[in-house]
């Protein structure tokens, strides 16, 4: 269930993600000045430029599985397929991972993109 709190950054992962992840309804208890500072520099460095959007959705995901942090992939990847990537690039994404960061890596999170990347 979507939680009420109003920071202009929750409402926009809300937007992104279809929820807020924990950590940001953290930082309003603790620290709601942080989240505009976390708002600003994902407008400032996501936003199209020389690479797309989508783009640099994709290499973010690509770090987040390389990294086996499990509770970000789903965020990171609902964020990349509402940015427009399509299952066909998600696969190949997975490939880059499993060259650069083994099995592990792609192991760490093969349920949940199976999951999401399934009605795609």
């Amino acid at each position: 269930m979507p939680r009420k709190e109003g920071h202009e950054a929750i409402k926009k992962a809300r937007k992104l993600m279809g929820f807020s992840p924990d950590i940001l309804d953290m930082y309003e208890k603790l620290n709601p000045d942080l989240l505009d500072v976390i708002s600003k520099f994902d407008d400032i460095i996501l936003r199209d430029g020389a690479l797309p959007t989508k783009t640099k959705r994709l290499i973010a995901l690509g770090i987040i599985i390389s990294n086996q942090c499990g509770y970000c992939v789903e965020q990171q990847l609902r964020a990349t397929i509402n940015a427009g990537a399509t299952k066909e690039e998600i696969a190949e994404l997975l490939g880059v991972v499993l060259l650069t960061s083994g099995a592990p890596a792609v192991a760490s999170c093969r349920d949940t993109v199976g999951e999401m990347i399934r009605d795609l």
